[in-house]
């Protein structure tokens, strides 16, 4: 088949979990197609990577993508005038659509793989070509979610508004798509629940396929750490601009800590990840913690950790985060939202907790029983060699377009 993969985050470095599952399945899909990419680029990092890319790829081309504060205020407001979805108009481009429409008419695709929601809006689902929709998350329940949690009142009000907006724009994308992906069984569920809201209109014979294709690390390349075994150190690695991170953060330093602390008043706290917010990186100013900013490598700030911790409370779809961590073999405590969507067990391949007690005395069981630490990372590492290496994960996407894509080539 010849695909056109229209991506919203260029993969290349592969620095954050979208970028990570996104490289993933242009891997398998250029394994076994003809595979066009065109892409968002956002940095000079991303543009010299664009030769690399190419080499899996018949051709790559980008559109250059900047945000700023002006541009995102003007879009909010016309959100709010216009009632259009912030999330999804903040990210159009003119020159994105002109590029789409004229990689259609030279390449002729046979199917255009949609990676991320956002570039829903650039296509027209009426045209005589089929449309793959990669949803990296069910993204209206991240926004949904943040209208519940976020510690700014000014945040959850707006997020309280722009959630329904999009909502129906994700059900809109959702049920004129040929094949939704979603990374989780639960995912998978919700965006059906989408999709049969929207069935009275839509056009006969167009109810999507949704199939869960989970994300996909590279576990030849990420091996286990060799751990500090006496290590008191907390460890949160992730994008530190993404809200739901900033949120967990903040909540486990203001109410977590100080419970474990209360036990192990010589623990730490690493906060790694880049582009934290000063809110954020004000952090730093209490003794106990470090905040890193960007890691080149993460087996460095892992190696000295004894728990990797996930206290997300907010977010949707599978947390990279958690899979990079266990194929290190480190031990994981999780809130339910965090471990969400991946096929682990309590106790078995990691803690999980919700309450901020609970959660806090997890931590303290890990750090202070290096049999249960050892045998979490084991079994962790084990879960996602079994589950979610780039190989398994790269045939079950390939099924799934062999299935539902495989006799639509249009010649």
């Amino acid at each position: 088949m010849r695909i056109l993969f229209l991506a919203h985050l260029f993969p290349i470095p592969p620095d954050s979990g979208g970028k990570i599952k996104s490289l993933c399945t242009l891997r398998a899909l250029a394994s076994q197609h003809t595979v066009r990419v065109l892409s968002y680029v956002r940095s000079e990092a991303e543009r010299s990577s664009v030769d690399e890319l190419a080499k899996m790829c018949e051709s790559v081309e980008i559109v250059p993508f900047r945000r700023s504060r002006a541009t995102d205020v003007k879009c909010a407001l016309a959100s709010l005038i216009f009632g259009r979805s912030y999330i999804v108009s903040r990210d159009f481009r003119r020159e994105m659509a002109d590029k789409l429409s004229k990689a259609i008419r030279e390449f002729i695709p046979d199917v255009v793989h949609i990676d991320h929601l956002q570039m829903a809006q650039f296509v027209n689902f009426d045209q005589p070509l089929s449309t793959v929709l990669d949803q990296h998350n069910v993204e209206y329940l991240i926004v949904k979610r943040i209208s519940q949690t976020s510690p700014s009142p000014l945040v959850r009000a707006y997020a309280r508004i722009e959630w329904p907006k999009l909502k129906k724009f994700e059900s809109d994308a959702c049920s004129k798509a040929d094949v939704v992906l979603a990374v989780s069984d639960q995912d998978a569920q919700e965006l059906k629940r989408l999709v049969s809201s929207r069935e009275d209109n839509m056009p006969c014979g167009r109810i999507p396929a949704i199939e869960t294709v989970p994300i996909g690390i590279d576990t030849a390349s990420i091996l286990p750490v060799r751990r500090d075994l006496d290590s008191k150190n907390i460890l949160f690695l992730g994008t530190m601009y993404w809200p739901p991170n900033i949120d967990c953060v903040l909540y486990f330093y203001r109410e977590i800590l100080p419970i474990v602390r209360q036990t192990l008043p010589d623990c730490s706290f690493t906060i790694a990840g880049q582009r934290p917010p000063a809110v954020i990186r004000e952090l730093a100013r209490d003794p106990i913690v470090r905040v890193t900013g960007y890691v080149a490598d993460p087996r460095e700030v892992a190696s000295r950790c004894g728990v990797f911790v996930v206290p997300l409370r907010s977010g949707s779809g599978v947390r990279v985060k958690i899979l990079d961590a266990l194929a290190m073999g480190l031990p994981v405590v999780s809130t339910t939202i965090g471990a969400e969507g991946l096929a682990v067990q309590s106790g078995e391949h990691l803690l999980i907790a919700d309450d901020p007690k609970d959660f806090a005395e997890a931590v303290v069981r890990v750090l202070t029983d290096g049999n249960l630490a050892e045998a979490l990372g084991r079994r962790g590492r084990e879960l996602v060699l079994q589950e979610y290496s780039w190989e398994v994960v790269g045939r079950r996407l390939l099924d799934v377009y062999e299935r539902h894509l495989g006799g639509r080539q249009q010649g």
